[in-house]
This record gives structure tokens, sequence and C-alpha cells, in this order.
């Protein structure tokens, strides 16, 4: 016992200094030129030395992004850790709930009626509220259906989350075809990206990501324990239903928070738990803690490729993380199931 919990150590204090030199490297990275000097100084108050320009550049630009960046790969890593775990499904993502599907709804809405205008502070546009409004009323309709029968439970739920991220997108599809005039800007908001990131809106998702993760840590051994069937969690203690639903809600509230940060971003949710399980973390404790910064480091290194190959242009980051996602994810599949066959075999 004490060896496993001293190698879950040893693996999560490699993740998290990979976890902070992918934040450090992406600081220095883009279109203008910014050294790593330039940010240790700039993080250690010693900004005299350095211009205007690159005061702005890292302080308004760079570090908001990048944290924007991290947090949003850790928060959709955590999501499709535990929707793997509660619907005993590892093809199980965050899209699940339909609750992008709700957020991308939202905030196209915002921008086809005129309103994505600055609302609220700085970087607060309509497309942000929108997207943040949209999950919302995704999630108490998703949750309403699926407590119909009085309780949650795991096929409801995803049953309906699957039937409204499909009205999400049919609604979407619609708006944009009755708007021409702005289906670039919708449709480049799905794709992804992180260059709308400011201070107040980091703040703002710092703030939900430290609220809702840890408490996500705190439930996760419930999902542990769910895995036994309801009967068998009950005799131990702990309600399918009321797990359930915290769980979900919790996971609702990050992925409206993402998606309102940075658009629909795949594959994150989906991969990371699948690599965090090739390097033999298994407790759902321990694998959501882990999924975290993986994929914050996993996220940073995607916005590093997408702001830098056509620079000064931008890449959209959801085209990144599944040009890079879908290989890895076929490839761990295909090896997957070579390993089965060949177990198989043997016996």
């Amino acid at each position: 016992m004490r060896q496993h919990k001293d190698t879950f150590y040893l693996k999560l204090l490699v993740a998290v200094i990979a976890t902070m030199v992918a934040v450090a490297a992406s600081c220095c990275l883009g279109s203008s030129g910014v050294t790593m000097r330039d940010v240790i100084s700039y993080i250690t108050g010693h900004r005299d030395e350095l211009s205007a320009s690159t005061v702005t550049i890292i302080g308004k630009i760079r570090i908001p992004r990048t944290i924007t960046a991290a947090l949003c790969g850790g928060a959709l890593a955590s999501v499709g850790c535990v929707m793997q775990g509660v619907f005993k499904n590892p093809m199980a993502d965050p899209s699940v709930l339909g609750i992008s599907s709700g957020s991308a709804l939202g905030a196209a809405i915002a921008i086809v009626s005129g309103l994505n205008i600055v609302i609220i502070g700085q970087g607060f546009t309509g497309s942000y509220i929108g997207a943040v409004i949209g999950a919302a009323v995704t999630w108490m309709l998703v949750f309403t259906i699926a407590r119909g029968s009085g309780e949650y439970d795991t096929s409801s739920t995803l049953l309906a989350g699957i039937a409204i991220s499909s009205i999400m997108s049919a609604l979407i599809t619609v708006l944009m075809t009755l708007h021409m005039e702005s289906m670039e800007r919708v449709y480049l908001w799905m794709l992804g990206t992180f260059s709308g990131s400011t201070v107040t809106k980091t703040y703002v998702l710092f703030f939900v990501v430290a609220v809702c993760f840890p408490l996500l840590v705190w439930v996760s051994p419930r999902i542990d324990v769910l895995k036994l069937g309801r009967e068998a969690a009950a005799s131990l203690g702990v309600s399918q239903s009321r797990t359930l639903g915290l769980v979900l809600c919790l996971s609702s509230v990050l992925l409206a928070f993402c998606v309102a940060n940075s658009g629909i971003i795949g594959f994150v949710g989906l991969i990371i738990p699948h690599i965090v399980t090739f390097f033999r973390v298994y407790k759902a404790r321990q694998k959501l803690i882990i999924c975290f910064f993986t994929g914050a480091v996993f996220m940073v290194v995607c916005d590093c490729v997408a702001k830098t190959v056509v620079a000064p242009g931008e890449m959209a980051i959801g085209a990144v993380t599944s040009l890079i996602g879908a290989p890895y994810f076929l490839w761990l599949l295909i090896s997957t199931r070579i390993t089965s066959r060949r177990r198989g075999i043997r016996v």
C-alpha cells in the first residue's frame, strides 16, 4: 500500500513539473518575441527592466491565455474522467451531457442577434454570457428529464443528454442557415480559441475550477463504489442518485465555463483518462488528480502549436486537439485490441 502511494506521488510530481514547464514555455511562444528571462522578470516583479509593450504582451495576453488553456485542459480532462467512471463507458466524454452543445447554442444566439459586445467587465462579451446561460438551460433540461422517475440514474441521464445535444446542434445549424452573414463567426467560435482570454475571465475561470475541482476530488471515491452496482453501493452507504447528481452538477459547471472561455474543444476529455490509465493509475481520486495536470499539459502544448505554426495567424485549438488526439486514440484502440487478442490466444 505504501509503495502504491509513493508511486502515485512520484507520478503526480512529474505531472506538476511538466505542467509548470509547459506553462513557462507557452508564455514565451507566439508571434512576438518574448524570452524566458522576460517572463521571469515579469513574474518576480522586476518589470522596470522590461519595455511597456513586453509588459503588456506578457501580463495581458500570454499569461491569461496560457493559464486559461491549462485550466480548461485540466477541467475537460477531469470531466471526461468522471464521465467515464459514472457511466462505466470508456468512450464517454464531456459532450454526453449536451452542455457543450447548449453553450454553443447560447453563444450562437448572442452572435447572430448582435449581442456579442462587451457587457460586464473586461472581455465579458455576449457570446461568453450566452454560452453560460445556454449551458445552464441545457443542464436544467437534462436533469429535469433524467429525474422524471424521482431519482437520477445513468441510463436516463445519458439518453437525455444525447437527445438534448442533438436538438441543440440542430438549432445551431438552423441559426447558421438563417443568418449566413454570421455563419463564419459562429463556426470559428465553435472550433475553439484562447485568443479572447483576459485577466478578468481567467480569474473567474480559476475561481470556478478552484471550487468545483476539489469537490470532485472529494466525491470521486464514491465513483469506485458505484461501479459495484446500485444495491452494493447502497449497502455501503453510497446513494447512486445523490452521487450522480452531485458529480454531474459539478461537471456541468466546469464544462459550461470552459466552453464559454474557449468554445468547443474535442478529444481532451476522451483521451486523457486513457493516457492516465496507460500509466497504471486506476483509483478514481488518484486518476482524477493526474488527469487534471495531464490535461493541462496537453492543452497548453496544443495551444502552443495553434499560435506558432501559422504565426502571426492562429489555428483553431479544436482542430489541433483533434489532429493530435484522434490518431493517438486510434493507436490506443488498435494496440488494446491487439493486446486483448494475444492474451486470448495465450489462454
